[in-house]
């Protein structure tokens, strides 16, 4: 239904309700069992009418959501600082192609590791940090519709932070 017919239905009910109430309530000799039956109908407009705006918001928030299906999930490492073999892992739940690659502190492409079609699953990339010299690295997963990047620190040895 479009906003406009739903904000029409839910006033009418609500002037309905406002018409019945006032009837049940302030007319005279209206004090039997009718009364009681009027009450209970105004009381399930009310719920109908409380759902259906309940319902209308939903759909309306729900608007422009991401799935997830369409996107990688790219996982930090286990370790802070990282040295000699590193496994990277991802999950993807379609086949995509994927662009894995390493970035230094300036975010220039300095290594890509992966350059390929995934099929659904989980995934892990290796690569021999001993090349890199000591310092902060990026590691960067890109699909046709998304860019994530993480932070890496590659330290060979226990002299240098």
């Amino acid at each position: 239904m479009k906003k406009r017919t739903v904000l029409t239905l839910v006033g009418l009910s609500l002037l309905i309700t406002l018409l019945i109430l006032f009837r049940v309530n302030f007319v005279k000799g209206i004090r039997s069992w009718e009364s009681k039956v009027l009450g209970t109908l105004i009381a399930l407009a009310a719920i109908t009418m409380l759902y259906i705006a309940y319902k209308s918001v939903i759909k309306y928030f729900s608007r422009g959501t991401l799935k997830k299906e369409d996107y990688a999930l790219l996982f930090d490492l286990e370790s802070k600082t990282q040295s000699g073999e590193v496994e990277f892992y991802f999950t993807i739940e379609q086949n995509k192609k994927v662009v894995f690659s390493i970035l230094n502190a300036k975010m220039e492409a300095i290594k890509v590791l992966q350059d390929r079609e995934f099929p659904s699953g989980g995934h892990i990339v290796r690569f021999d940090a001993k090349d890199l010299d000591n310092g902060t690295y990026f590691y960067c997963l890109q699909t046709d519709n998304q860019k994530t990047m993480k932070k890496m620190f590659v330290q060979h040895d226990n002299l240098t932070v």
